[in-house]
């Protein structure tokens, strides 16, 4: 993955502390691993319980918006970069080369719509495009004044 593909709209603003890489293949029930990473990087992020609950939650949207909800050949690949006052991760669906690249993003248009309106309720800023035929998905979350403690 180049640099531009990991690239978030308002990123000059998170200098990242430091960062993680998962990959996984895109298969549903590997997504416990997505969520237990990013309750991970919260916590060393040290934000508080509720806002670690929100983003193991957002986690799994941001990951069924980009691989859909059905296991596919393709991999899943994600970036997780923090500071002491936010959060960012970035999703990208690589399909397998047999199945080629995909248009759509993932999960059927309403589902898309639920999953954006519960990233609105969730996350600071989120977004959802397509670069070089692979689906991208991406989400901030900034830390709250009342979870530093």
């Amino acid at each position: 993955m180049s640099d531009a593909t990991w690239a978030v709209p308002g990123n000059d603003v998170l200098h990242e502390r430091d960062h993680v890489e998962l990959s996984l293949p895109a298969r549903p029930e590997l997504l416990f691993l997505v969520r237990m990473t990013a309750a991970a990087v919260a916590s060393r992020a040290d934000f508080g319980y509720d806002q670690i609950e929100d983003l193991r939650l957002a986690i799994d949207e941001l990951a069924l918006t980009v691989s859909g909800d059905e296991a596919t050949a393709g991999r899943l690949q994600l970036l997780f970069k923090w500071t002491e006052d936010a959060i960012e991760v970035v999703g990208i669906y690589e399909p397998d080369e047999a199945e080629g690249p995909r248009r759509d993003l993932g999960v059927a248009q309403p589902a898309n719509e639920l999953s954006a309106r519960i990233l609105d309720a969730l996350v600071d800023e989120h977004g959802a495009d397509v670069v070089g035929g692979c689906p991208r998905a991406w989400l901030r979350m900034r830390r709250r004044k009342a979870s530093r403690q």
